[in-house]
């Protein structure tokens, strides 16, 4: 009997809802133990001792480690950027940059691979740092496309001050936030602020350096809101996109050439309402 007709077999055997639980569990111990060793000192063999599995079974969803932790990767971006989606609809009438950034910014810190991910963190990520996705041109550029679609309508509704131009807003809201996640490590430990003062003073920057002292009304923020949101979601459909190949396991291994590659699920462009 062939390989191929045996993982048909199997397959057949292993309920689809069984499958992805499955996957679900070994991403979970993934997740885990990177974040306990990094990525450079996690193996298959941990990850499978972790999720209770055979190693094999690891194989039937991803082909390499590396397919392995760009899914851990993805999945754990879903998770915030889907509870951005939430926060953003339940406060859409007071929607608001100095609001919304704090609150990314207490999610980022409960995700600590998508925090390394965002700052490019060596001790975690390791030698995934130098994967094409991970590289300037790549996920980089699409963040700043991304942002700059979103804070130029921002800016044309009067949400943003229209003083600055379009770059200095971008960099400048970069700066805060990237500042606020990167600086921990660099200061003192018994001089650190607690992670919701940080948010808040991070939300009180924002405010002050960027922001209208005049709001729009509720009702054009619950539109930018909805904007957002929009774009937000050709995020998640593509994420989600890129998981669905490998939650069932087995099935890309049959379709080799159907597999998204990383570096494609941000590619689409966010739309101009």
């Amino acid at each position: 009997m062939t390989d191929q007709l045996q993982r048909k077999r199997g397959r057949a055997r292993t309920s689809p809802e069984k499958r992805r639980a499955r996957a679900e569990r070994i991403l979970d111990a993934a997740v885990k133990l990177i974040e306990r060793w990094g990525y450079d000192k996690t193996t298959i063999d941990d990850i499978a001792r972790e999720a209770g599995v055979a190693k094999g079974t690891i194989y039937l969803h991803w082909k390499t480690r590396e397919d392995l932790f760009m899914s851990v990767i993805m999945r754990e971006a879903l998770a915030v950027i889907e509870a951005l989606q939430k926060y953003i609809a339940e406060h859409a009438d007071s929607f608001a940059f100095h609001t919304l950034f704090p609150y990314a910014f207490l999610r980022y810190q409960e995700r600590p691979l998508v925090k390394a991910l965002l700052t490019n963190d060596v001790s975690l990520l390791g030698s995934m740092t130098q994967h094409d996705y991970l590289q300037g041109n790549s996920i980089a550029r699409r963040k700043v496309l991304f942002a700059h679609a979103i804070l130029a309508q921002m800016q044309e509704e009067g949400l943003l001050r229209s003083d600055l131009s379009l770059k200095r807003l971008e960099y400048m809201l970069a700066a805060l936030f990237m500042g606020y996640m990167t600086l921990d490590p660099l200061w003192p430990e018994e001089e650190r602020l607690p992670l919701k003062q940080q948010a808040q003073d991070l939300g009180e920057a924002i405010r002050r350096a960027l922001e209208n002292q005049q709001l729009p009304p509720p009702e054009k923020r619950r539109r930018l809101a909805y904007t957002v949101n929009e774009h937000i979601e050709s995020f998640v459909i593509a994420i989600r996109a890129y998981l669905s190949q490998y939650m069932e396991g087995e099935s890309h291994h049959d379709r080799p050439d159907s597999s998204q590659r990383p570096d494609e699920v941000l590619r689409s462009q966010p739309r101009h309402p």
